[in-house]
């Protein structure tokens, strides 16, 4: 469930970012500078804000495949059930 509203919050900023009235008023999509430009620039926040959310999926995720089970402790540390 988390993992579909990461990704609709990603289509929902990426169509914001192209609709923008900063673009031309040609109504052509920017050039890779362009927005390269305006995520850093313009968009720095949102980029921010975007990274913490994904370091923090990375940081969970680390956390959620530790096996923690006696059996694998032990062998980790060199020693033998008892």
């Amino acid at each position: 469930m988390a993992g579909i509203g990461v990704f609709a919050f990603i289509l929902i900023l990426l169509r914001e970012v192209m609709e923008h009235p900063m673009w031309d008023e040609t109504g052509e999509a920017p050039t890779t500078l362009e927005f390269a430009n305006a995520l850093f620039n313009d968009w720095s926040v949102a980029v921010v804000v975007l990274g913490g959310l994904l370091a923090m999926a990375m940081i969970g995720a680390s956390y959620l495949v530790r096996d923690e089970r006696l059996i694998n402790l032990l062998w980790d540390m060199g020693g033998e059930e008892e």
